[in-house]
């Protein structure tokens, strides 16, 4: 294959795995929060006032729009590593082929 065709897919994996991460955090999370894990990173207490509406002081509001990005970076990291994955994994010599 051209070596500028490897750069490219090597790049386009990067770019997945880096779209992949904040989900994969997240399910990590979930699990730990599942577990009753006390941490301040599996309560993710941060989220919950910065990333809904409170519209009265009761509670109740608008809802956070943090699983529909994540789920979007999901797929869309998916959709790059798809076909570029196995280039990771090639050397100079296997390029020359």
């Amino acid at each position: 294959m051209d070596k500028a065709v490897i750069k490219a897919k090597k790049v386009e994996c990067i770019v997945g795995l880096f779209f992949l991460l904040p989900p994969v955090l997240g399910v990590f999370a979930f699990v730990l929060q599942l577990f009753d894990a006390g941490t301040d990173f599996s309560m993710l207490r941060d989220l919950s006032s910065n990333w809904t509406n409170d519209y009265s002081s009761e509670g109740g509001g608008g809802m956070s729009a943090a699983p529909i990005y994540l789920g979007l970076m999901a797929l869309a990291g998916v959709y790059l590593i798809k076909d570029s994955f196995y280039a990771l994994f090639l050397t100079d010599k296997q390029n020359e082929k």
